[in-house]
């Protein structure tokens, strides 16, 4: 469940070894900046201003900031016996920050909610991982299912998707309170959040606009378009042309979205807008088109490579079957048959080429790569 797997990171001891979950600890350690990523990335909450004076459009003070900025006052590190690898504890102590600019020592705080006293001997993390999940918290749930729709949908309820606060209401209240309510009362179950908003009809409209929804942006009465993920995008091309893309480190046959960072040198995913995870922000990753992905779909060696791959080779080995092959080519890329019209044309340039037939294919391939239809969710 969604709340387990953020206990289990925020409260994280040992070392990436045992534990891989510190990762995230042995690369930030300023408390600040652990404080700013939980916040913006578990609560949609944005409180990088209120480290230096009071929030210009919400109402969190700087007290507001330490205080929560103290439930990290204790984590403890040491080295160990391999190089460059600490160990993360808790360190015993009474959990304090103190305000940078009034010198106040302050106890943790969860943006104004008070967790109760916490014992030099308790890990206060454990206390701010308990307030995330309660059924009360206003922030937990709503940051999640926020995300997820605009996943699914390229636009969120609350837009940016990590910037939730009362000058920022969302589009659609009644639904956003009922997508956290159900999420909750699953017991924060992802997968059943993903069942209930892919079938729904909101998600199952056509993306095709009509003359009454053709400038709407915002209240979802048609399927906005979006271009598939990096990571997506790049295994959908190796499955259509069952040439699957190799990392260095990880097993053979490992797909760009089972990837467990993005250390992996590729340039597909870099052009095509995979995030450096240098912050917490969304917005890292990017889905904007330009000219570099444009070339590299058209012309790049290791298109060339996938499309003269496996798939290609086999087609072409069955001189007698194609239109079955083209049939083949379009439910892999795009779920469906082919229209007559497709098929026509399809089979017709096979026919021109002569003895190329494993060209003809590698063309087919190329072109369907190239298709809206292919590279964009709708």
């Amino acid at each position: 469940s969604y709340d387990q797997i953020v206990r289990e990171l925020l409260a994280a001891t040992g070392t990436v070894i045992s534990n891989p979950s510190v990762a995230w600890y042995k690369r930030v350690k300023d408390p600040k900046q652990q404080l700013e990523d939980v916040a913006q990335l578990f609560l949609g909450v944005r409180l990088q201003c209120a480290q230096c004076h009071h929030h210009p459009f919400e109402r969190w003070s700087q007290d507001d900031y330490y205080s929560l900025s103290a439930f990290f006052s204790q984590v403890g590190r040491k080295p160990t016996s391999t190089r460059g690898e600490d160990f993360i504890f808790h360190r015993r102590g009474v959990a304090a920050a103190k305000n940078a600019k009034t010198g106040k020592l302050l106890k943790p705080t969860a943006l104004g909610d008070s967790v109760g006293e916490i014992s030099a001997d308790e890990d206060p993390r454990l206390r701010l991982a308990d307030w995330m999940s309660s059924k009360e918290n206003p922030f937990f749930a709503k940051a999640l299912v926020n995300r997820y729709w605009k996943h699914f949908f390229k636009r969120g309820l609350i837009e940016p998707e990590d910037d939730i606060r009362d000058t920022n209401p969302p589009t659609n209240p009644e639904l956003l309170a009922a997508l956290e309510n159900h999420f909750i009362d699953s017991g924060y179950d992802l997968k059943e959040l993903v069942r209930l908003i892919t079938s729904s009809n909101a998600y199952q409209l056509s993306a095709m606009p009509n003359e009454y929804n053709t400038v709407d942006r915002q209240n979802y009465s048609r399927y906005y378009p979006k271009r598939l993920q990096a990571e997506v995008l790049l295994d959908a091309i190796d499955t259509l042309t069952d040439s699957p893309s190799r990392f260095g480190g990880v097993p053979a046959g490992t797909r760009a979205v089972q990837l467990p960072d993005n250390a992996f040198n590729s340039y597909f995913l870099t052009v095509f807008g995979r995030p450096d995870s240098a912050s917490a922000c969304e917005c890292e990753r990017s889905s904007d088109a330009n000219l570099a992905q444009c070339l590299h779909l058209l012309n790049s060696q290791e298109i060339h490579n996938k499309v003269t791959g496996a798939r290609s080779r086999r087609l072409a080995s069955d001189k007698e079957a194609h239109g079955a092959n083209i049939r083949e080519l379009y439910l892999v890329a795009f779920s469906r048959e082919p229209t007559e019209s497709e098929l026509s044309v399809a089979t017709s340039h096979i026919e021109k080429k002569g003895d190329e037939v494993q060209a003809a294919y590698e063309d087919i391939v190329w072109v369907l790569i190239n298709t809206k239809e292919f590279l964009f969710n709708h």
